[in-house]
């Protein structure tokens, strides 16, 4: 990738949280954050604002990494129940 691509790539992308039954949180989309050039600081770019729950700010790639760890594998077919 070339460094001009790098920067036009979000740093961060804003999740709405909202808590569930069981401690379970719900995770959505809601926008991005750009770095600025001096690196001081972000600018923050929502594409909806949530109205209740919390705004979470986390790198693209840890969100995946997540998201893979905690999907079920798959049993076989003669694990399942029955």
């Amino acid at each position: 990738m070339t460094e001009k691509s790098n920067k036009n790539r979000p740093s961060f992308e804003a999740y709405h949280v909202k808590e569930g039954p069981e401690e379970k949180s719900y995770f959505n989309r809601v926008g991005v954050a750009f770095p600025h050039k001096d690196g001081e600081g972000h600018t923050v770019q929502l594409d909806s604002v949530p109205v209740d729950g919390r705004i979470v700010l986390r790198t693209p790639k840890e969100r995946l990494e997540e998201a893979r760890e905690e999907q079920p594998r798959r049993r076989r077919r003669d694990q399942r129940e029955r």
